[in-house]
């Protein structure tokens, strides 16, 4: 007989066995955006692609690029719609790459391109040539050639030159060791915030993005440390509180996670801070607000035209928590709808189902 209990066991061990939640979290809370550089229009990237399609080379560029590029240019580019299915699915990248062979590759610092870069700086057949606050730019590695140089932090004296200012150079620091932690390079990343650290510049940001190196390595006592100075420097920093929240959360402060969290979606309310409010308010037993925060997550991913597998489920998952049943199921069916989703996502959500159905009601005998 199906019961509450084991109902609850096989919800809650879903979150170990679909990866959908995890996967969430990681492409959604990508840490830091400590200045402005990662978010002003890429035009070191636009440049190098003329440049790049000038000498007759096929480019890939990450979607996010594509409404700041001149008619000219799209038009030797694959469409937006192709783009976008390449960086969400490596796959299709790769038979997008069958077919018009890329020499370069361009990609921004959104979450679906980040994930990008790391599957491909993992493959033996691209290798990082350049990272900037901007985002990366990989080349193929080409076999017995000479051109396969591979970005490494530049010199001191390379970056004065190119940035005279310090506080410059500082921002152009954190920025690029921030892109560094998403695709896990944490040395390099750790090296450029050392330099960072030595101009005396940008004392907050330099903090958040410090605990978010430290979150990313586990070492989550750091990261609260280093957050809560941040935090308390400047609460309007959404990199030190976002990292404060995971940090309060990973170290056993449930309550004062949630408390941070509810102040910082006052203040910023985008997918990244919702996904961190449920999380925080799940870690706190605050079910109702749990729920409250993925229906908003889920509501704003539809309206920015976002994949929507993963919310929906953990959607699913805080209603069958808290006894919705009908909520609950209607949620994992919208779920298994959705394309990103494996086969083996959607059978273990249809198992799901199938344990929050009611139980048949045997009519008496005579």
């Amino acid at each position: 007989m199906k019961n509450t209990t084991r109902i609850l066991i096989l919800i809650l061990s879903s979150c170990v066995t679909v990866p959908l939640i995890v996967t969430l979290g990681i492409t959604l809370f990508q840490t830091g955006k400590p200045v402005d550089l990662r978010a002003s229009p890429p035009e070191k990237q636009i440049s190098l692609l003329e440049k790049s399609l000038s000498q007759h080379q096929t480019v890939f560029l990450s979607p996010e690029y594509y409404p700041a590029l001149p008619a000219r240019v799209l038009n030797s580019l694959p469409s937006s719609l192709e783009a976008a299915t390449a960086t969400t699915d490596i796959a299709s990248f790769y038979r997008l790459n069958r077919e018009r062979h890329f020499s370069l590759l361009i990609l921004g610092t959104l979450p679906a391109s980040t994930a990008l870069v790391r599957e491909l700086i993992d493959s033996p057949l691209w290798i990082l040539s350049d990272v900037s606050p901007w985002g990366y730019i990989l080349s193929p590695n080409l076999p017995n050639t000479s051109k396969n140089i591979r970005w490494s932090p530049p010199s001191s004296e390379v970056l004065t030159q190119e940035y005279r200012d310090t506080t410059k150079r500082t921002e152009w620091l954190i920025a690029t060791a921030e892109n560094l932690i998403s695709i896990r390079r944490m040395s390099d990343a750790e090296e450029l915030l050392k330099s960072a650290a030595a101009t005396g510049k940008c004392s907050t940001s330099l903090l958040a993005a410090q605990a978010s190196l430290a979150a990313s390595q586990g070492r989550w006592n750091d990261a609260l440390t280093q957050a809560r100075e941040a935090y308390h420097a400047d609460s309007r920093n959404t990199a030190a509180a976002e990292i404060l929240i995971r940090a309060l959360t990973e170290c056993g402060h449930p309550d004062e996670a949630l408390n941070v969290a509810r102040k910082l979606t006052e203040h910023v309310t985008n997918q990244e801070t919702l996904f961190l409010l449920a999380r925080a308010a799940n870690a706190s037993n605050s079910k109702t607000e749990e729920i409250e925060a993925l229906r908003s997550l889920v509501k704003m991913a539809r309206t920015q035209h976002q994949l929507l597998g993963a919310s929906l489920t953990y959607l699913g998952q805080a209603y069958a928590r808290n006894g919705e049943r009908g909520e609950a199921m209607r949620s994992f069916e919208e779920a298994i709808s959705q394309p990103e989703l494996t086969q083996q996502q959607r059978a273990l959500l249809k198992h799901l189902i199938d344990h929050l159905k009611p139980d048949e009601v045997i009519p008496p005998k005579n």
